[in-house]
């Protein structure tokens, strides 16, 4: 099975705390900016099943006090 991610501090520790545990392999890309970066989480989040296809329990958080929106849903509207 499948999680997709995002770290807005330390991208290392995040990849390590999910390869040690049961994934041996990731993709990644680069971001412009935090706001892009959970725009692409919600988007892969999406195309990928959301919580039905993946080990992901719930919809990607926004960061605090962001009011962004999920390019692809309502889930904060």
């Amino acid at each position: 099975m499948s999680y997709v991610g995002r770290s807005n501090t330390d991208l290392k520790q995040e990849l390590k705390a999910r390869l040690e545990k049961e994934h041996p392999k990731f993709k990644y890309s680069y971001a412009t900016s935090p706001k892009a970066a959970f725009e692409k989480e919600c988007e892969n989040y999406h195309d990928f099943g959301g919580k039905n296809s993946l080990e992901n329990d719930v919809h990607p958080a926004r960061p605090d006090n962001s009011g962004w929106e999920c390019p692809d849903c309502d889930i904060f509207g």
